[in-house]
């Protein structure tokens, strides 16, 4: 049986950039592409932000595979922005925080990492102010320090966005808000041991130092 040479080789596969369109007040770029392998046609668009268009430059025309493979990983990337734009329109996120909840949305972690950095790079998080906000609802609850710390690193927030706690939290009398818990939930100190050693438990999972809970129970008594 005889094959023609040219049935064995494979049809390259043809890339090209039809149109480049503006969307959404210019923030980003639709790139129109038509893909062509033999008599098989394919028309396709990807949304890159204005930033990623800067840096990739594409233009109208024939281009390669690996600008073609470029310009996808561009669109994901673009399309991570813009889910954690919607995310963030509900409520603030660290950028931990942000990045968890586009992998939970189907994202690779390193495409997820990414565009939360860069919505953080664009002001849209403030680590900092989080944290200070954060700290004033802690406080608000009359929890101690070291709930306070645990809370905000289970919300994922940077070690730099961390670096003024300690002076934030020195500024504090937690003696003084541990008597407030005291007298909100027990209205004194119990005289039964046992309901004793119970309180003091509890405190203490609300953060509040051994040392402290004995001041705060001193100065009641």
């Amino acid at each position: 049986m005889t094959i023609d040479i040219d049935e064995r080789i494979p049809t390259p596969l043809k890339i090209s950039i039809t149109g480049l369109i503006a969307q959404n007040a210019t923030s980003e770029i639709s790139v129109r592409l038509l893909l062509e392998n033999g008599e098989h046609r394919e028309q396709k668009s990807l949304l890159l932000t204005m930033e990623q268009y800067c840096e990739l430059r594409p233009q109208k025309g024939e281009i390669s595979e690996e600008t073609y493979d470029l310009l996808e990983c561009a669109a994901e990337e673009c399309r991570a922005i813009r889910a954690g734009e919607n995310l963030l329109s509900y409520g603030s996120n660290s950028v931990q925080r942000l990045t968890q909840k586009l992998m939970q949305r189907g994202f690779s972690r390193a495409v997820a990492a990414n565009a939360a950095q860069k919505l953080c790079e664009r002001g849209l998080i403030d680590e900092d102010a989080q944290v200070r906000r954060e700290v004033e609802k802690c406080l608000c609850k009359l929890w101690g320090a070291s709930r306070i710390r645990t809370h905000l690193w289970s919300r994922g927030f940077a070690t730099e966005s961390l670096s003024a706690l300690p002076e934030m939290l020195a500024e504090v009398d937690f003696v003084a808000n541990c008597q407030k818990m005291i007298q909100k939930h027990y209205g004194e100190p119990p005289v039964d041991r046992d309901e004793l050693r119970r309180m003091i438990a509890s405190l203490s999972r609300y953060g509040y130092s051994i040392g402290e809970i004995r001041a705060a129970i001193a100065a009641l008594q």
